[in-house]
């Protein structure tokens, strides 16, 4: 497989217009020379991108899913050129981004400090966030990107997986489930559960996945904290289905188990999340790289069909 920037270029500007004529005329080319490079890019991919009438243009299921990892490779070669002009920039100002309080606490501490150690002029400012709060600070230009699960609406958001964090089991070690090396996912529906509470990535992952399902999921208690939860599920108040770089947050406690789940396809997508359309600057874009690295070490890299993520970390590094 051999992309070229022109294609994937003129894929973004298709995709933005959904027009042949206008995105031909934004690229300063001819329609057919658009269209031939829409169709070598489907073939060197080898999936549709596009579905085409005499009349309409739409973005197939797989054309969504590479579109914001096709800006992202641009905004990676637009970021590497900005920083080979002007490298003065990693070397002075102020990061600003948000994560949300898993995420934060699992990778971020020792991250930060290995790029302050590289970039000792640069103020790094992370804000840990629930799901709703940090899609708003991205979404108000509060911060320049967030590390999370994929957001709820795509319309002003960009989302590229870097890695898959499976759910877990957390229960007490004397709980009836606690001897088994792994749980179905419906035995643990038949006990009370604790579960974080709504608008938080955990819970919108968990109603995602049991309405597809068609299981019913109805927490017996609801916190806002991970640390709250983990008393909770001590107390014998019920268990618990959690992200497994979540239980990092509430394992001090000798008395708690976590057991593997059944189902390897239960797991949350994090990743990075962007303001649709924009590049990162230079510096955000180097600790991004340095971020997506040290927690593709830690935790299930995103699926094959999602490299976006690992490409621009590959661009971006030195």
């Amino acid at each position: 497989m051999d992309l070229s920037l022109t294609q994937i270029r003129g894929f973004v500007a298709l995709a933005r217009y959904l027009n042949f004529r206008r995105a031909a005329d934004e690229l300063r080319i001819t329609q057919p020379a658009l269209s031939a490079q829409i169709k070598g890019l489907e073939k060197d991919l080898g999936v549709a991108l596009l579905t085409r009438t005499t009349r309409t243009v739409r973005l197939t299921p797989d054309g969504e899913r590479f579109l914001p990892r096709a800006r992202l490779l641009l905004d990676a070669v637009r970021c590497t050129l900005a920083e080979m002009s002007g490298g003065s920039s990693l070397e002075h100002g102020t990061l600003s981004f948000s994560c949300i309080p898993t995420i934060a606490a699992h990778a971020f501490p020792q991250i930060i400090r290995e790029f302050q150690r590289h970039h000792p002029g640069v103020r790094v400012e992370m804000s840990d966030d629930e799901t709703v709060n940090m899609e708003r600070r991205i979404v108000n230009r509060e911060v320049e990107f967030g590390i999370g699960g994929r957001p709820r609406s795509m319309d002003q958001l960009d989302f590229a997986p870097i890695l898959e964090d499976p759910f877990v089991l957390l229960c007490r070690k004397d709980h009836p489930l606690a001897k088994r090396s792994k749980v179905a996912v419906k035995q643990v529906l038949k006990f009370p559960i604790v579960t974080l509470g709504r608008g938080s990535n955990v819970r919108n992952t968990l109603n995602t996945y049991f309405s597809r399902r068609g299981l019913l999921f109805e927490p017996e208690y609801e916190v806002i904290h991970h640390y709250s939860l983990g008393a909770m599920v001590e107390a014998k108040l019920g268990i618990s289905l959690l992200p497994s770089m979540a239980c990092n947050m509430i394992r001090g406690s000798p008395n708690l188990r976590v057991i593997t789940l059944d189902d390897d396809k239960f797991t949350r997508s994090v990743g990075l999340i962007k303001r649709r359309g924009e590049a990162l600057s230079p510096v955000a874009h180097r600790f991004y790289a340095l971020g997506a690295r040290a927690m593709q070490s830690k935790g299930r890299r995103a699926p094959p069909h999602g490299p976006a993520a690992i490409t621009t970390l590959r661009l971006g590094s030195r």
